[in-house]
């Protein structure tokens, strides 16, 4: 038994690792979001008490309806969007045809791609009338002048979703993938033999059945949206203006750009958090979902 005490030993790098890499970054931004921390103050030390003055600052910034708004556009559509292709797609190559898992290894590729190589490679896409859609569009007369997708307000966040749709797809598929080969494909026999067509099969069997994996798969990639920082700013900057800022790229930008540490990123840092723990606890409780 003193034996067996020693071997928790082995877990104290790990332990030491989340306290100064995870858990005092956490409750040092909480904590800086009551103090009025600027560069000065952050340099010179002691930053005054501000209570709720900084969440109060926060909410009535004009700019963080927008950024609300722009964080719930991209995570409604790229989640959305990325369940849905990355299902197809599951469905797709759970079939046995020539080349499957040559096609598969491309549907995996963006994940072996840099981000910042991703988000570059789009801006080149997305660009003015050098850009690869406005040159192909033009081109088929579609229309007549180039589209401004990086530099119109209305325009730019809805083009940072389209990149991060094509980034999430592989993760959906896999998990989904995953979940369609542990369906016995008993069922699916059984139920062709009673005269069950494709989408039937879908519906009654492989949907019912998959019901977990498609709320994990749900949950875990709302997570990962909501943190979503590369491809954003290396698209647009969080611009024109502010226009295009999701609570990720607006939070660095007011910390290292314009030195608000205090007012307003920790407040936005907070904001992702309780976002996260809320993510966590629907994970938490997925044992309660039950196939019908």
């Amino acid at each position: 038994m003193k034996g067996e005490r020693w071997n928790y030993l082995y877990l104290l790098p790990a332990i030491l690792c989340c306290l100064f890499v995870l858990i005092y970054p956490l409750f040092y931004n909480l904590q800086m979001s009551f103090r009025e921390v600027t560069f000065v103050t952050l340099t010179r030390g002691g930053s005054p008490w501000v209570g709720l003055s900084n969440y109060r600052s926060t909410v009535h910034n004009p700019v963080f309806s927008r950024v609300l708004f722009n964080t719930l556009v991209f995570w409604l559509g790229s989640v959305t969007v990325q369940f849905i292709l990355g299902f197809l797609l599951a469905l797709l190559f759970s079939k046995s045809f020539p080349l499957n898992y040559f096609y598969r290894a491309l549907v995996l590729l963006p994940w072996f791609i840099p981000l910042t190589v991703s988000g570059t490679v789009f801006k080149w896409f997305f660009s003015g009338e050098t850009g690869l859609i406005n040159s192909l569009l033009l081109g088929m007369g579609l229309i007549s002048k180039p589209i401004p997708w990086l530099t119109s307000p209305r325009l730019a966040i809805y083009t940072a979703t389209l990149a991060n749709i094509w980034l999430g797809i592989p993760f959906n598929f896999i998990m989904l993938f995953t979940g369609l080969q542990a369906i016995p494909i008993e069922l699916y026999e059984s139920a062709r033999v009673e005269g069950a067509r494709e989408w039937q099969l879908v519906r009654y069997i492989t949907v019912p059945l998959l019901k977990p994996t498609i709320f994990l798969t749900l949950v875990l990639g709302s997570i990962f949206t909501i943190k979503v920082f590369d491809i954003v700013w290396v698209l647009t900057g969080g611009g024109p203006g502010d226009a295009s800022h999701i609570l990720t790229t607006w939070a660095y930008s007011l910390a290292w750009q314009r030195f608000r540490f205090g007012e307003h990123a920790s407040v936005i840092g907070v904001t992702m958090l309780l976002i996260s723990i809320l993510g966590c606890l629907l994970l938490f409780v997925r044992r309660h979902w039950r196939v019908e």
